[in-house]
């Protein structure tokens, strides 16, 4: 790594300090453009990323597919992060996601890959997910831990959601070093679609050793298949937007954020819908999930 990216990544652990462990250090951080574009709103979204961000709402999926996406954060490759994930149609036996992501650079990384299963009973939907998690820093050996994660979601009326979330319910230890572990990270969030095109979204994240970041965001549908966004994150000064166009079973979706002393974030993804739709319905409201 060049001396100038070793610097800027020695400059962001500098500034987050003891919370770098669940910003720069990626956990708690939303995944796919979508939920960047909002806030980092991670809960409520029953697209194909609801298996990387809240296994439980992958219950309510109407149709499975694949998705990718690329992130640039802070305009450094230091904390690029490139995921994928897929899910299935949800059937008798409830829907199955898988997702893989990979966080950093040489000097510093984070690898996941997940499995998890949802079903959806009555208003209500849950998942349980199982996450092998590798960390590596330059010069020292790589460390594996396998996590559990679980996650709900209910809608309460055609126009209202709540959704939760658990990340490492075991508490895995991250090291031997003053018996340090890996963040719990609790999430809820409440979404309100008072007209069919606006979808208003707010979240609350708690590490279990941290000060809680509130989160809110917006997405409109400014005409059929195409859709803005825009959000906040308390706490870090989080400012996000975003635009995504949908073309038959395909969804390009792109995010930016500022930070006012890190600077600003790209995200781009794709999104292609596979399968046939389920018939069984669901009382969703239109949004801008391609599977809709």
């Amino acid at each position: 790594m060049h001396m100038k990216s070793t610097f800027r990544l020695l400059l962001v652990l500098s500034f987050f300090g003891n919370s770098f462990r669940m910003m720069a250090g990626n956990d708690g951080f939303s995944f796919g453009p979508r939920s960047m574009g909002t806030g980092q709103i991670t809960t409520l979204f029953t697209d194909v990323w609801a298996a990387h961000n809240n296994i439980g709402s992958l219950g309510w999926l109407n149709r499975g597919g694949v998705a990718a996406s690329f992130e640039n954060r802070y305009n450094s490759s230091a904390f690029n992060q490139i995921a994928v994930t897929a899910a299935t149609t949800p059937g008798k036996f409830g829907a199955f996601g898988f997702g893989a992501s990979r966080f950093g650079s040489d000097l510093f990384n984070q690898t996941r890959a997940q499995i998890g299963w949802a079903k959806a009973f009555g208003i209500a939907s849950i998942g349980i997910q199982g996450q092998w998690y590798q960390v590596q820093a330059s010069e020292f050996p790589a460390r594996d831990h396998f996590l559990l994660n679980f996650g709900g979601h209910a809608k309460l009326t055609p126009k209202v959601s709540f959704a939760a979330s658990i990340s490492h319910i075991t508490h895995t230890k991250a090291s031997d070093f003053q018996n340090e572990k890996l963040p719990t990270i609790a999430k809820a969030g409440v979404s309100f679609t008072p007209v069919k095109s606006v979808l208003l979204l707010a979240e609350v994240q708690k590490d279990l050793d941290q000060k809680a970041l509130v989160k809110a965001g917006i997405e409109y549908e400014i005409r059929t298949n195409l859709w803005i966004r825009t959000g906040f994150t308390t706490e870090i000064q989080l400012a996000t937007g975003g635009i995504a166009f949908k073309w038959r079973d395909l969804q390009l979706d792109y995010s930016i954020s500022n930070h006012p002393q890190l600077g600003w974030s790209n995200g781009i993804g794709l999104q292609m819908i596979l399968g046939k739709e389920k018939t069984a319905s669901t009382g969703a409201v239109k949004t801008a999930d391609p599977e809709k």
